[in-house]
């Protein structure tokens, strides 16, 4: 799942800036399912990547996921056969 957080990420801002759009609009004409819709997905896409950015290390292995210093969060070392 780490290797989603980008995605997540992206599309917590997209869901952000629809929120924002809809929020503009006079509140009688609001599709308030639909904003509720949006920010219940908000959420779990939020609550979803504060749990996956806990997650260090592999759970099978032990080796570190990403490094903090790298810009893309990843660590591509491979270990010689």
């Amino acid at each position: 799942m780490e290797n989603y957080i980008p995605v997540f990420e992206s599309k917590v801002k997209k869901l952000y800036d629809k929120v924002v759009e809809e929020l503009s609009v006079p509140k009688k004409e609001r599709n308030k399912k639909r904003l509720k819709k949006m920010l219940k997905e908000l959420k779990s896409l939020k609550k979803t990547i504060r749990s996956a950015k806990k997650v260090k290390t592999c759970p099978h292995c032990g080796h570190p996921l990403w490094d903090e210093e790298s810009p893309t969060g990843a660590i591509f070392e491979t270990s010689p056969l």
